[in-house]
């Protein structure tokens, strides 16, 4: 007897099927093809975003938030003092110190709560035109040790220039009432934070400022060099660079 084969063929073979139309075959097909690739470590499925929100949550809520905020303030004052005790290494040498503004000096979290975290432009040019900001009263102690000590006081932020006017009026509200100057990004400036305040610090030091500190809570704040020393306070919200 004679062994017969197993022929197996597409179904769209078929002469019934091939008078019957399938409009979402060409989707499928996609998705197959999409289901075959190889999955990498990089293509593995996040964290939740409702569950992210809610670690938020509850490192604001436990006080672990403004411990952390707290212990990295205490740091910078704690070097500020043994810093402004030492001797200029030059005669006439003119110190500064560079704050960033936002989760720095003036805390938004109350904002992003009531808008759950999320990021609208146009909500938030009426907060930062509505000057309600607080101050992060840790970081206002090595501000206010820097200006008793007739330090030069610099703010980098990358708020716009249009946000200048509600901004200063902000932080003389709530206590940030002296600075040599502030610097606001550009309205429209395409790049990066971290080159842009790089930048402005390189500036600052070609003026003849030696920036014994920089404080801010985004890498893009801190790096790119000059300044002698710098200080990374916490931000579990949002990322700039």
């Amino acid at each position: 007897m004679q062994s017969r084969k197993l022929r197996l063929s597409f179904p769209l073979q078929s002469p019934l099927l091939r008078r019957m139309k399938f409009p979402r075959l060409p989707a499928l097909f996609a998705l197959a093809a999409v289901l075959a690739l190889p999955v990498t470590p990089l293509a593995m499925e996040p964290a939740n975003l409702n569950l992210a929100k809610g670690e938020i949550l509850r490192y604001v809520n436990s006080g672990e938030y403004a411990k952390d905020l707290g212990a990295v303030a205490l740091k910078a004052s704690k070097y500020l003092a043994k810093r402004l005790n030492q001797k200029a290494a030059k005669p006439g040498q003119k110190l500064a110190i560079v704050f960033d503004i936002d989760e720095t000096t003036l805390i938004n979290l109350p904002h992003f709560i009531a808008n759950d975290f999320g990021y609208v432009p146009a909500v938030w040019e009426r907060y930062v035109a509505s000057a309600q900001a607080k101050a992060i009263v840790p970081v206002q102690v090595s501000y206010d040790m820097a200006v008793r000590a007739d330090v030069a006081v610099f703010f980098i932020t990358a708020r716009k220039e249009s946000q200048r006017a509600s901004t200063e009026k902000n932080l003389v509200q709530v206590g940030y009432d002296a600075w040599t100057k502030i610097y606001f990004a550009p309205d429209d400036s395409q790049q990066s934070m971290r080159r842009f305040k790089t930048g402005i610090r390189k500036q600052i030091t070609a003026e003849g400022f030696t920036i014994i500190a920089n404080i801010g809570d985004q890498e893009s704040d801190l790096g790119g060099g000059y300044a002698e020393k710098t200080f990374k306070l916490p931000n579990p919200i949002y990322l700039v660079k």
